[in-house]
């Protein structure tokens, strides 16, 4: 049950992730102002076990993001709701975040990171510390990730994507497995396939990205452990 725990933490950050880079077809990008609203259908080894909703809002270069996973009332004990948090700025094609948070029901502490891009500090926050370590350059958090392509585009495939969960650093590296076209309860939407290449972290990472980049990701997969999440988008509003 602690396993499983681990990896519900990963709902939300799920990642993952995105952002691409290699030659695909012709990207749109999102506008400098906008909001957008995912639901996703929650699934854990296949079973739908609840719903998270993920708000995307820039203003400008200021970007601030928020998901929040339910789960089903009689599958409580099986999935833990969560908050999670990420907001930073928009720079160079890149997001860099300022402060993230994680927040579950069944943890008294929240996890946390504050990014100092002046000073080149990175201070994550857990167990009651808070732990300062090197602050490498595009460095995410585990929601800041997912919404990463939206301005990088493809240019941040096939690299090392430093990313913190609050509490230790991974280094994820996304590749392009195929493209399509993936159909959700929110439409039919072509996208690319990306992954996770080799085990450079803990956990492994597939989404399934839009070539039109005002949307958010519309299927995301991560496995830790031997569990498996995953988020089917339901519906999606953008302003």
């Amino acid at each position: 049950m602690k396993a499983l725990r681990r990896s519900g933490a990963w709902l939300g950050a799920l990642l993952m992730a995105a952002a691409w880079g290699g030659a695909v077809a012709e990207e749109t990008a999102g506008p400098s102002h906008d909001t957008v609203r995912a639901v996703y259908r929650l699934y854990y080894s296949g079973v739908p076990v609840g719903e998270v909703t993920e708000v995307w809002a820039r203003t400008g270069e200021a970007y601030h993001i928020v998901s929040t996973a339910t789960p089903y009332p009689v599958l409580r004990w099986l999935a833990p709701s969560f908050v999670e948090s990420s907001s930073g700025t928009i720079a160079d094609q890149t997001l860099r975040p300022a402060h993230f948070e994680h927040q579950r029901s069944d943890e008294a502490g929240a996890l946390a990171a504050d990014f100092h891009w002046d000073t080149g500090v990175l201070e994550q926050h857990f167990d009651g510390k808070t732990e300062p370590v090197p602050l490498a350059p595009d460095t995410q958090d585990m929601l800041s990730i997912k919404y990463l392509y939206r301005v990088a585009g493809t240019a941040m495939l096939n690299r090392d994507i430093p990313m913190s969960t609050g509490k230790k650093l991974e280094i994820h590296h996304l590749v392009l497995q195929d493209t399509g076209e993936t159909a959700t309860e929110a439409g039919r939407f072509k996208t690319l396939h990306v992954a996770d290449e080799g085990q450079r972290a803990p956990s492994r990472f597939e989404l399934w990205l839009p070539e039109d980049r005002r949307y958010p990701p519309v299927r995301m997969q991560v496995t830790e452990r031997g569990h498996q999440w995953e988020q089917r988008m339901l519906r999606v509003e953008i302003e």
